[in-house]
């Protein structure tokens, strides 16, 4: 089982109040919750649209429904990998791997599918 480091993925989120989290599972919220943010569960079938500012994924999932709930210059944080070909087709750019996560930024939304 791999070990996620949750004080990097807190210290990327920040600490702004404010902040809409999205995660893809009760465990990542666990993680990312404080009384500043609003954190949701994104279930399968997420219709949001430009709504999050960062998103949080540990699971395999179709990543266009996740591009289209982060708003333009938010991040996709995810803790297993993802092919950086598909990322770049639907829209994401400028990926960074740090200690085991994928970090994507959300640039802008021309093709919000």
């Amino acid at each position: 089982m791999k070990i996620i480091n949750t004080k990097l993925i807190n210290e990327i989120i920040g600490y702004e109040p404010n902040i809409n989290v999205g995660v893809t599972s009760e465990k990542l919220k666990d993680i990312v919750s404080s009384e500043d943010r609003n954190v949701d569960v994104l279930d399968d079938d997420l219709n949001a649209k430009r709504f999050y500012h960062f998103i949080v994924c540990d699971t395999k999932r179709d990543i266009k429904p996740l591009f289209r709930a982060l708003r333009n210059g938010g991040y996709l944080i995810s803790t297993i990998d993802l092919d950086d070909n598909e990322l770049y087709d639907i829209g994401f750019s400028a990926l960074n791997r740090i200690d085991g996560l994928l970090v994507v930024k959300k640039v802008h939304s021309w093709n919000d599918w």
